[in-house]
């Protein structure tokens, strides 16, 4: 039997009395232009192949959807509905893959969801043989919502390949077809049972992800946007299989985002300074591959704007083992300087803008000083450490500390003379006051040699943590014997601040004038030689006034 509908039919499909409609072994359901309509709970199981066409071929999928064959359109059919779609193959077909061909597809950008659009809704792929694949080019297949790579009662994780499993193309930019995931939420839970693992080496579970090329329609918000990738399962040794990227959006237009893992290709990188002095010298695209990525909205005469941040996991490779690694884009050092990662696992760097390629690279040979260490700490919850190390100064003149609030916009907040020209190691470390409670503050190097070229370090990032983060007096030691006190004010901003002490009948025995900054200012006050008593500590500014009780004992 072969269920045809024409122009002149419309079929409905309900729950029910007629809850399954069934197309036997090797024959198909074959919709030449009418309308299909599946109700919420019906079920339609094909043994055979499926094919949807024409302009007025239309389906309404509601309910369940099993195809035990292949699937077939034009680029003209539309589909609607929020059921689901199952590739299966547990009765007929058991020892074959299935393919999807035609336009599947969303035709355009996230405007055209609903209007030229035969995209799935659901789709969960359960062939046996843990592959369904794309027969042919452009946009052939995209879902709404999510894809299952282990739908039901599959025996395997499955994988999509964008191209004819038989004749596997060697790189990313060869496969043909693409498959989309159109739903624009943020995050990974429109693919739904995927293997990837975070940790470097995925060997063994390459399943669960798009061989090939994937697209996401990106959210105009922003958010993080997963890309699970790759060429072909890895086998021993191997620098292919499954590869993680991500990118983390900040608002943008970029509408759509096209993508798929590129293996070797050439180093025209150079050798750039980059992370406190060292040379970038590895580069992973050359060995490992890279991540390319393409602005649909531009492709389409309209492109997007927006910056992101970058986080890659390479899998199934080993790279050498440096320390210093970073991301390059278009085989440049773009995005923000010096941000840098101990490893290529989880690598990140942010800043980005537009679109191409990205690979991650490392330092093996480091230019005049070498910076060790940096740490940011803060210190009793009322400053903040900056510490660093160097070892073998060359010809260095100093130090400049710089801070900020986002990790982007940096500030000079103060010099720190270099030692010039060491053998070993040297410490420094620095006291930032003025800082408030609750905030989060990164700072970084800026290593300047006297022939004035510099270098910045990567960042690192500390903060003071108070229950009471408004303006506030502290008075410490509290009773003071021996050695004078420290009135500790906590200011939202720099003004002139006055302090008074006054004994226990009222009479003036101290008064200072001071200039708080914004932050933690601790200002000592000669209470060593006062008599034992208690004495009432008075700060007051144009809008603030404080009164603290103080103890002296001997």
């Amino acid at each position: 039997m072969k269920l045809k509908t024409s122009t002149l039919l419309q079929l409905s499909i309900f729950s029910g009395f007629f809850g399954t409609l069934c197309a036997q072994h090797n024959n198909e359901l074959y919709n030449n232009g009418s309308l299909v309509h599946v109700q919420a709970g019906a079920e339609v199981h094909v043994l055979g192949d499926v094919h949807n066409y024409q302009s007025t071929g239309r389906l309404e999928n509601n309910g369940l959807i099993v195809c035990q064959g292949d699937m077939y359109s034009d680029n003209l059919f539309q589909q609607r509905g929020t059921g689901t779609t199952r590739l299966r193959n547990n009765n007929v077909n058991t020892t074959q893959t299935q393919f999807i061909q035609g336009s599947y597809a969303v035709r355009g950008g996230q405007s055209q969801i609903g209007v030229n659009d035969g995209s799935f809704y659901n789709l969960e792929l359960s062939n046996s043989q843990g592959i369904v694949w794309l027969n042919g080019s452009g946009n052939v297949a995209d879902v709404r919502n999510s894809v299952d790579y282990n739908g039901t009662g599959a025996a395997v994780v499955n994988r999509i390949i964008t191209a004819n499993p038989t004749a596997l193309p060697a790189n990313g930019s060869a496969y043909p077809a693409v498959f989309g995931i159109m739903n624009a939420t943020a995050g990974h839970t429109s693919a739904v049972d995927n293997t990837v693992v975070t940790n470097g080496n995925n060997s063994g579970v390459d399943n669960g992800y798009v061989q090939g090329k994937l697209r996401r329609a990106i959210n105009a918000a922003g958010g993080i946007y997963n890309f699970v990738l790759g060429l072909e399962p890895a086998g021993a040794n191997a620098k292919r299989g499954m590869q993680y990227i991500h990118l983390d959006f900040q608002a943008n237009n970029y509408d759509v985002v096209e993508g798929f893992f590129q293996s070797a290709e050439a180093n025209n990188l150079g050798a750039p300074l980059e992370c406190s002095g060292w040379v970038i010298d590895y580069y992973g695209g050359a060995d490992h591959g890279k991540w390319k990525f393409e602005d649909i909205g531009k492709a389409l005469g309209t492109p997007g704007a927006g910056t992101y941040t970058v986080k890659m996991w390479p899998q199934d490779h080993t790279f050498p083992p440096n320390t210093i690694w970073v991301i390059s884009k278009d085989n440049q050092l773009l995005g923000t300087p010096n941000q840098c990662g101990p490893t290529w696992v989880g690598l990140e760097r942010a800043g980005y803008n537009g679109f191409s390629e990205f690979a991650a690279n490392s330092a093996t040979v480091f230019l005049n000083t070498k910076l060790i260490d940096l740490y940011a700490t803060p210190i009793e919850n009322r400053f903040i450490e900056v510490g660093w190390t160097t070892e073998d100064e060359d010809n260095v003149s100093h130090f400049e500390i710089e801070r900020s609030t986002n990790n982007m916009n940096f500030e000079y907040l103060t010099t720190q003379t270099a030692a010039g020209n060491t053998q070993g190691q040297t410490s420094y470390a620095i006291a930032d006051n003025n800082v408030l409670p609750n905030q989060d503050y990164y700072y970084r190097i800026k290593t300047v040699d006297n022939d004035g070229s510099f270098e910045h370090t990567h960042t690192v990032v500390a903060r003071i943590t108070r229950d009471n983060a408004g303006e506030t007096v502290n008075v410490y030691p509290n009773p003071v014997n021996f050695g004078n006190a420290t009135v500790e004010i906590t200011s939202l901003r720099g003004r002139k601040a006055n302090i008074r002490v006054f004994d226990a009948i009222g009479q003036l025995v101290y008064s200072q004038n001071t200039q708080i900054q914004t932050g933690i200012n601790q200002i000592s006050i000669p209470s060593s030689e006062w008599p034992a008593a208690v004495y009432i500590i008075q700060v007051s500014a144009d809008d603030f006034n404080s009164v603290k009780e103080l103890i002296k004992i001997k």
